[in-house]
């Protein structure tokens, strides 16, 4: 099955490029996968689990967050567990947010396995899923050539995507990097006046680079969201590049030809580049953990 949807891309992606059809539009015909990923559970294998039928009555919430996660990085998880809820708290009342932690259970240790299950069962926010676990800064060589290169990241966001598809209505889905500190209410403000798109979307801090020999708009990995639309295509295409680096270019890729608008925010920051943080950011990519519990969004942001 998977094969022939694979064949099925391919063809919605040619037809579409040469008759200048959205994507989008010609792949309304095919339902989103169903995928069991039942929470506080390890997962069996996802990709075992596709079954080619639309969801029934998923729940619907504003943002789905989900943040590619390894397992020895515990300390992040619980930086990013602490601050989430205090910013969900000073959205609009009416808008909701769910959070999640993707990570490979692959090829990990039964010790950490075994902390991996404590950690789900006092949580459950953990999404545990059948892909490599490792940390793509220490293990990819960042050449942009895409030669063989192995990312868990791109199957963390894939499989990832096709859950919330599965489970969730949503506005955004919304790639956080664990190492980012996000202010989700800052986030929800953008999309209630209307500055980024509900539709057809990718908002972030977006660069251009030679992806697959060609230039190509991408959100920076640090953290994006993408609408509900594009993340719905992406599940049931079943993208070919699903293990490849680098995963914020490679996602850049799944969304050819379906007409998504790459939205720049200036309120994305890369503080290990010397962009500083105010009280308009919606994000601070490497901000020093001990300056996240200073920051407040009902004053000065300052970092």
């Amino acid at each position: 099955m998977i094969q022939q949807l694979s064949v099925i891309t391919a063809v919605v992606v040619i037809y579409s490029t040469l008759f200048r059809i959205n994507a989008l539009d010609t792949w309304a015909m095919y339902s989103a996968p169903s995928i069991h990923a039942a929470d506080g559970h390890t997962q069996r294998s996802l990709r075992a689990n596709i079954k080619w039928r639309s969801h029934s009555r998923p729940k619907f919430v504003d943002v789905v967050v989900v943040a590619p996660s390894a397992a020895g990085w515990q300390d992040r998880r619980s930086r990013i567990r602490e601050q989430f809820p205090r910013n969900v708290k000073l959205m609009n009342s009416s808008r909701s947010a769910t959070l999640r932690f993707a990570l490979g259970t692959r090829n990990i240790s039964e010790t950490a396995a075994a902390a991996l299950e404590a950690e789900q069962g006092e949580h459950k926010d953990m999404l545990l899923l059948d892909c490599i676990d490792m940390d793509d800064d220490l293990n990819w060589n960042w050449n942009w050539k895409l030669d063989g290169d192995v990312s868990a990241t791109t199957s963390k966001v894939m499989l990832s995507i096709a859950w919330a598809v599965q489970h969730y209505k949503f506005h955004y889905f919304f790639r956080l990097g664990d190492d980012s500190y996000f202010r989700i209410d800052k986030f929800v403000e953008l999309f209630d006046a209307h500055q980024i798109p509900r539709e057809k979307s990718v908002v972030g801090q977006i660069l251009k680079a030679d992806i697959l020999g060609m230039s190509q708009e991408y959100p920076q990995g640090m953290g994006y969201g993408l609408t509900y639309d594009l993340c719905s295509f992406v599940s049931t295409a079943m993208p070919w590049l699903l293990d490849t680096a680098p995963e914020d270019g490679v996602v850049a890729r799944w969304l050819f030809a379906t007409g998504a608008k790459f939205t720049n925010s200036s309120a994305w920051r890369s503080i290990i580049d010397g962009e500083k943080c105010d009280n308009d950011m919606v994000l601070a990519h490497k901000l020093p953990p001990e300056k996240w519990p200073d920051i407040s969004a009902l004053g000065t942001v300052e970092c």
